[in-house]
C-alpha cells in the first residue's frame, strides 16, 4: 500500500511544472496561470510560489503580455478600448493595462481617428460585384450612419473618434453629391 501512494506522489505534477505546460502553447496572465492552478487543486502556497517563480524567470509578464495584446488588436483593426476592457477581463490590473495602452499608442505611433475612418470608408464604398468596375457608393442615409456607429463601438473606438468619423463621412458624402 505504502509503495502505491508513493509513486502516485511521484507522478503529481508540481504547480510550477503544471504552469510550465499550461504556458507552452501561448503567452498567459498571471490571473489565468492562477485560475488555472486553483482549478487544479493546488495549494494556495504553492500556486503563489510558482506565480512568483515564472515572474522572476519572466515567463509571465502582464505588461508585455498588455503591449502584444494591443498589438493582436490593432492588426484585428479593433480600438484599444475593446483591448483595454478585454485585458481587464482576463486579469490584467487596471494600471498595467492603462500604462501598456499609453506606451503602445505613443511608440507604435497609432491614430485610432484614421483606423476608423477607413473601416466606415470601407462601409460606403462597397466593391463591385463585377471585375473591373468602381467601387459603388452607398447612400447615406440614417440606418448607415447608425451601422457604422455601432460597428465602430463594437470594435472598441472612443466615442469622439465615432463621432468625428460620421461627421466626415456625411462631409464626404455631400460633397460627392454636389
Amino acid at each position: 500500500m505504502r509503495g502505491r501512494e508513493e509513486k502516485e506522489k511521484e507522478n503529481k505534477k508540481t504547480a510550477l511544472e503544471t504552469a510550465y505546460a499550461y504556458l507552452a502553447s501561448r503567452m498567459r496572465t498571471s490571473a489565468e496561470v492562477r485560475k488555472h492552478l486553483e482549478s487544479k487543486e493546488y495549494p494556495d502556497t504553492e500556486i503563489t510560489e510558482a506565480i512568483n517563480d515564472l515572474i522572476g524567470l519572466r515567463y509571465l509578464d502582464d505588461y508585455l503580455y498588455a503591449l502584444r495584446y494591443y498589438e493582436y488588436n490593432r492588426e484585428k483593426r479593433r480600438g484599444v478600448l475593446r483591448a483595454e476592457r478585454e485585458l481587464l477581463e482576463k486579469g490584467v490590473d487596471k494600471d498595467t493595462a492603462r500604462n501598456a495602452k499609453e506606451d503602445f499608442l505613443y511608440e507604435q505611433k497609432v491614430d485610432e481617428f484614421e483606423d476608423a475612418l477607413e473601416i466606415a470608408r470601407r462601409e460606403v464604398h462597397v466593391p463591385s460585384d463585377v471585375y473591373g468596375e468602381a467601387p459603388r457608393v452607398r447612400e447615406i442615409d440614417d440606418r448607415l450612419i447608425a451601422k457604422i456607429a455601432r460597428r465602430l463601438e463594437g470594435k472598441g473606438y472612443s466615442k469622439g473618434d465615432i463621432f468625428r468619423v460620421l461627421d466626415v463621412i456625411r462631409r464626404e458624402s455631400r460633397e460627392d453629391v454636389e
